[in-house]
């Protein structure tokens, strides 16, 4: 039986949620009940991890150990300490939502609580992979380094499952265990799908934000398929050259775009209404986003998009006639 939510938890999984996870909201609060607490509580915990990682007020070794404090408290160790060094700096976090979550840290934790055996299981796992993507990135990017590539696509690939594959996989195992017989194909293979879903997912998130991430010297195309494609001394922002950046983003652009198609495929094998909505708004979202950095200029650096309320209004009563009608098919790109 699904337990009844605590004030405590409508506040922290509706305003609060709402306020942290912007488009995302839309998709958490559709969820059937017994799948919402978990993956209302999950991102919550990765959120308050990111904004951790992402202070930069703090040193890059400071962040680290605050990380490693936030794996303990998953690991059953006591949340007051971490909970207290969290809200002292929440001060230096611009967004009000972002905030309050770290003033309300010891709360989120406690969400944690009344899920059942199993999905506590999921969530802890789940998080661990979160946090060793994040704990990579801040080994990998350093305060005072100038900008840096990864290194391989191997290691492109190993980040976006870290940060997003492993969250579709996640999904798929709770709403395989609390609501039995919502999938119509295989759960290794709508766990597949999952994967590559949400991998595509951050792709058109590394790609969307490449000129912010260049900015703190960061850049998460491969240095390798840099250099493959032609790109010849050495990697700085503002390019000398942008024919071979622009020439691995169609690559990885490409990638998004199958791992789009793979969940289509996803939200085509639920038989739960709320389900399918909930997959496909973030899967409209990215697609509308993917269209629009197809169609941006190969003679500059790269521009970060970003879609218009009304479109997502518009894409939401899309997500919607889908969910109910089960005609769930790919729209056509725009040209």
């Amino acid at each position: 039986m699904t337990a009844v939510p605590s004030d405590c938890a409508r506040s922290l999984q509706g305003p609060l949620l709402a306020a942290v996870s912007r488009s995302f909201y839309l998709s958490l609060r559709f969820l059937p009940p017994p799948v919402r607490a978990p993956l209302s509580v999950s991102y919550l915990l990765a959120r308050a991890a990111d904004t951790i990682a992402d202070v930069a007020a703090l040193p890059a070794a400071e962040r680290l150990g605050l990380l490693a404090e936030f794996r303990a408290v998953l690991a059953g160790g006591a949340v007051e300490p971490l909970a207290a060094r969290a809200a002292a700096f929440a001060a230096a976090v611009d967004h009000p939502g972002e905030r309050e979550l770290l003033e309300r840290l010891a709360e989120c934790f406690a969400q944690l609580r009344p899920l059942t055996p199993g999905s506590q299981s999921q969530v802890r796992e789940v998080l661990g992979h979160i946090l060793d993507g994040m704990e990579l990135d801040l080994q990998r990017f350093p305060d005072t380094a100038p900008l840096r590539c990864l290194g391989t696509e191997a290691e492109l690939a190993q980040y976006t499952w870290q940060v997003a594959g492993c969250v579709g996989e996640f999904w798929t195992a709770i709403c395989a265990a609390e609501l039995p017989g919502v999938f119509t194909r295989p759960v290794a293979e709508m766990a597949a799908w999952g994967k590559s879903y949400g991998q595509a997912l951050q792709l058109i998130n590394i790609l969307r934000d490449q000129a912010g991430d260049a900015a703190i010297g960061r850049c998460y195309l491969p240095e390798t398929a840099l250099r493959e494609a032609g790109l010849a001394g050495a990697v700085v922002w503002p390019a000398r050259d942008w024919a071979p950046w622009h020439q691995v983003r169609g690559t990885l652009l490409g990638q998004a775009r199958l791992g789009l198609a793979a969940g289509w495929r996803y939200a085509a094998a639920q038989r739960s209404i709320r389900l399918r909505f909930a997959t496909l708004m973030p899967l409209l979202i990215g697609g509308a986003t993917l269209d629009q950095l197809e169609a941006l200029p190969e003679d500059g650096p790269p521009r970060a998009c970003k879609i218009a309320r009304p479109l997502v209004k518009k894409l939401g009563r899309r997500a919607l006639w889908m969910a109910l009608s089960g005609r769930i098919a790919a729209p056509p790109a725009s040209p």
